[in-house]
């Protein structure tokens, strides 16, 4: 066997090692240097201030360092999950609290700056305290984005009153996370509703307010990022478009019943430029679904920890097979765009 053989052979053996690499979670992969490459980027965590207000009282920055070595993720970005009804008071305590959350969030980075980052913890629907809270955060804690819970006060996020606070964000052009936030009214409708449903249908909601409101097409600078796949969006965009002014799929006009939402560039252009994680909701039809809707460029991965443990999430994105590409994008490439900071190269 000759020299020139053997050199291509090793070529051919090499690529074909870094293809079957390249369809595992990049915190498994290892390069050929020895050196680990950088691990899995998750945008979905919560976080528990000291003396238990917060996700659960039995969480810690310790147990979370821990589940990151487990699971191959080198970078978590921490939100708020709740608190929507002392957070968004308008009251001076909750402008407190928000700025205690912002507070111990930015030293827990500042501990660890290359392991987490964090979404600032706005008090909407209160315009100064929000705009002054917004200042604080990126001016002073150099936060990586806003935090925003699907409904405010009986509100969507597209609301009037929530306005300035909106136009402040897109002119910093920040990233903000969506996470749902289940109103009263919707809470007993139906039995085990609130945990099973209910959540991905205000997370809905929300979006499509944003929507119908202009806020999506009017704040064009403004990067959102939606929960758990989409929630429903994926699914239901074809009827939200269609229910909108305009043709139809066909050309067939469609009745609106007096809905005019301001969408110049159309419904799906809009909807297709959101960027979606997918905590607990990486089964096949939920990840059929967003693959079917948006290019890897938009997927994000995300855990939900501690409501979910990231091994379920991380397991389910295993069975799918994904593809080289969509694969890198879900856990970390898509990040790296949104976050330069965290760029390794």
């Amino acid at each position: 066997m000759n020299q020139s053989n053997i050199s291509r052979r090793e070529i051919l053996k090499g690529m074909a090692a870094a293809a079957a690499g390249a369809a595992l979670p990049v915190g498994t992969l290892v390069a050929q240097n020895g050196r680990s490459t950088p691990g899995i980027v998750d945008v979905h965590q919560h976080f528990t201030l000291p003396g238990g207000r917060g996700a659960t009282r039995d969480w810690s920055i310790e147990k979370v360092l821990d589940l990151m070595g487990k699971n191959g993720i080198s970078t978590v970005i921490f939100s708020n999950a709740g608190n929507g009804e002392q957070i968004y008071a308008g009251t001076e305590a909750a402008r407190d609290l928000c700025r205690r959350m912002n507070d111990y969030l930015a030293k827990v980075v500042s501990d660890h700056p290359q392991s987490f980052g964090f979404f600032a913890v706005i008090p909407f629907p209160d315009a100064d305290g929000s705009l002054k809270e917004l200042e604080y955060a990126y001016g002073t804690l150099k936060a990586d984005g806003v935090g925003i819970l699907s409904s405010i006060n009986e509100k969507y996020p597209g609301d009037p009153l929530f306005r300035p606070a909106w136009e402040e964000m897109n002119r910093r052009k920040v990233v903000t996370f969506i996470h749902p936030f289940t109103p009263r009214c919707c809470r007993t409708l139906i039995e085990s509703g609130e945990a099973s449903v209910e959540r991905d249908f205000d997370t809905t909601r929300a979006v499509t307010n944003l929507l119908y409101s202009g806020t999506l097409s009017e704040l064009p600078e403004i990067r959102y990022i939606i929960n758990h796949s989409g929630a429903d969006v994926p699914v239901m965009a074809g009827r939200i478009k269609d229910r909108v002014p305009g043709a139809s799929s066909f050309g067939a006009k469609k009745q609106t019943d007096g809905i005019t939402p301001k969408t110049p560039k159309g419904v799906f252009y809009e909807l297709q430029k959101l960027y979606y994680e997918c905590a607990h909701a990486a089964y096949p039809t939920s990840i059929a679904a967003l693959r079917a809707f948006v290019p890897p460029s938009q997927m994000l991965f995300g855990s939900d920890f501690p409501a979910e443990d990231p091994a379920e999430t991380l397991y389910q994105l295993k069975q799918r097979d994904l593809p080289p590409d969509v694969a890198h994008a879900l856990y970390r490439g898509t990040a790296e765009q949104l976050f330069p900071r965290l760029k390794t190269s």
